[in-house]
């Protein structure tokens, strides 16, 4: 992947995100959906069907519970007027499902939950592995180092408003568990969501903080400057 792929939200959270309030005039159901976010078979539907398929695999793959996905997931409406669906209670069925709209299941590349059989090791915290990878810095372990640095920034929410269906201490508890053991560069991306949700106020020095973890994490401008219209 290159960052122009990285530029925008993408995987499980763009997917989250692409689910506005008028979504359903558009769209059979939200398979149907998912598929147009995918767009025609090529190149960049590919690309899209990677990143989601890593972001599956961790998240299905790892400790947490049903209920701390469903939290997570209902972070990605970012009002009362988005519509993604409700997975509670087939959360990781779910989860997998949307694999299979891109013509068949994602496989795992360098950088997903299934590097680990490749030997670039796991996200979660305590699961050492290698610190390069083909003489390059691992992924994975650049992942583990910024864990302490996304848990540092969850206390941060300061909810103005009240979320889609996640309270505030559901929130910060999935948040916290998916950088512990899941990966911390997805709960990032979800934590971003998470100012959206609860409609937070963001100062410029966390903004900048927000702008310079989300370079470390490789991503493109647009990932983080989504939330300016948040920063007093």
């Amino acid at each position: 992947m290159s960052s122009d792929d990285l530029c925008f939200d993408f995987g499980l959270t763009g997917l989250g995100g692409s689910f506005h309030g008028d979504w359903v005039l558009f769209a059979a159901d939200q398979w149907d959906h998912i598929t147009q976010w995918y767009g025609p078979v090529g190149a960049d539907s590919d690309r899209r069907r990677l990143l989601l398929g890593d972001d599956v695999r961790r998240l299905v793959e790892s400790s947490l519970s049903g209920a701390e996905l469903n939290a997570l997931w209902r972070l990605t409406d970012s009002n009362a007027l988005d519509g993604s669906p409700e997975i509670g209670g087939r959360e990781r069925d779910w989860l997998e499902r949307t694999l299979a709209p891109a013509a068949g299941t994602a496989e795992p590349h360098h950088g997903g939950a299934g590097a680990a059989a490749a030997g670039t090791g796991s996200c979660a915290l305590g699961t050492g592995g290698p610190e390069t990878d083909s003489g390059v810095p691992s992924p994975m372990y650049e992942h583990r180092l910024l864990a302490d640095d996304v848990k540092g920034l969850i206390d941060r929410l300061d909810p103005q408003q009240d979320a889609v269906g996640v309270t505030l201490p559901q929130a910060r508890d999935a948040l916290t568990r998916c950088a512990e053991k899941a990966c911390s560069e997805i709960a990032f991306r979800f934590l971003l969501h998470g100012f959206e949700a609860f409609g937070s106020r963001i100062s410029r020095d966390l903004y900048s903080r927000l702008e310079r973890i989300g370079e470390r994490f490789g991503y493109g401008p647009h990932v983080v400057d989504r939330l300016h219209y948040l920063v007093e």
